[in-house]
């Protein structure tokens, strides 16, 4: 499919839609805390090794972190996003939902050493839970808005430098959240991501995914070659097409 681009003045995704999910789901604790292995000792004999615990003995996901800050994205995640920060080189990364503040460190540090510095912007509602130190907050900046208000979101017109990363972790409101975007800032080539698609988790309903995201279909297209790798990401990255802005 090739992009294109359009000099209309008139929305190009229009309607509103149903939030599809209001489920905080993480609790109010954004802290990083190290596994502990209540059941079991962490160092074991090797005089007995073929008797070893096989399991892991704890929540591997609760424990994902980046320089001690929690890091909500699993493993196959993280090397999804490893390769398109190198294939599109962002200029700009948005990412709604901060919580911790881990993943704005990580994209940032990745960014750099893949010597092509990105600008982090995080978004969210509740900025009290983020854990970043203030030694940590080059090139990361954190904005306050509401995505059940997207013009919250106005902020970001014309002030983004493309391509642009742009992730929707916050799931709240989130296809007129979309629909903002593409509409007012994101251009040919942007990125969108919509995080924890996978149906066993029940974020999402299968059927209004289904039809929201067709409505998006002159704009954006699926990317099938990262959205098919990680559960995290099932079906949920797509490549800007066509832009009004």
């Amino acid at each position: 499919m090739e992009p294109s681009t359009t000099n209309e003045s008139k929305d190009l995704v229009e309607g509103n839609f149903v939030d599809l999910h209001r489920l905080r789901g993480l609790g109010d604790d954004p802290v990083y805390y190290p596994p502990i292995l209540e059941d079991r000792p962490r160092l074991w004999p090797l005089d007995k090794w073929s008797s070893a615990p096989r399991d892991l003995g704890y929540d591997n996901f609760a424990t994902e972190h980046w320089k001690g800050l929690r890091l909500l994205k699993d493993p196959e995640t993280q090397s999804v996003y490893h390769n398109i920060l190198w294939e599109i080189k962002p200029k700009t990364i948005i990412e709604l939902g901060v919580y911790s503040g881990g993943s704005l460190v990580w994209f940032r540090d990745l960014t750099k050493a893949f010597k092509f510095p990105s600008r982090l912007i995080g978004i969210d509602i509740d900025l009290s839970r983020c854990q970043i130190p203030e030694g940590e907050m080059d090139m990361i900046s954190l904005h306050q808005a509401d995505c059940n208000n997207p013009e919250s979101f106005a902020f970001l017109k014309d002030n983004v430098e493309h391509p642009i990363l742009f992730i929707d972790d916050a799931h709240c409101n989130t296809f007129n959240v979309i629909k903002y975007a593409v509409n007012n800032f994101l251009k040919v080539g942007d990125f969108v991501m919509i995080e924890d698609t996978m149906g066993m988790w029940g974020r999402y309903s299968p059927k209004h995914l289904k039809s929201h995201l067709a409505s998006f279909k002159d704009v954006m297209a699926l990317d099938l070659l990262y959205s098919n790798v990680p559960c995290q990401l099932k079906d949920g990255v797509f490549q800007v097409i066509k832009s009004n802005n």
